[in-house]
């Protein structure tokens, strides 16, 4: 893989992830179906965790990766949850937990993509 390319998909995933927050907040307006739920948590399923998950080995290993994974799982949690909250009709809840817990976890998941692609634009 080129550092052009990874830098490219580093960048999707900011984006792609950032969207999220915005989702999350109409369905708090409109509600949350099982689909949001399962497609919250599901960090190998989105684009970026299915590019993530076909990186080689030692790729994976690297320190950016690695943390990138594990922030990147973190995100699919806190999204989760917060959309579990909608679901059970607790929009308070949800809105709370996008204010703490998500953005934390949005801005942890930001910082490490940001760190990776800083290597790979070198």
């Amino acid at each position: 893989m080129t550092d052009l390319a990874l830098y490219d998909n580093l960048t999707d995933a900011i984006g792609a992830h950032g969207a999220w927050k915005f989702r999350l907040r109409a369905a708090i307006r409109k509600g949350a179906d099982e689909a949001l739920v399962a497609q919250a948590g599901d960090h190998h399923g989105c684009a970026f965790g299915r590019w993530l998950d076909s990186l080689p080995s030692d790729v994976r290993l690297e320190q950016e990766a690695s943390e990138t994974i594990l922030r990147h799982a973190a995100f699919h949690r806190a999204a989760s949850r917060a959309a579990q909250l909608i679901k059970q009709g607790r929009p308070d809840a949800a809105g709370d937990m996008l204010e703490a817990d998500f953005t934390e976890a949005s801005q942890a998941l930001t910082a490490a993509v940001s760190r990776w692609r800083m290597t790979a634009s070198r």
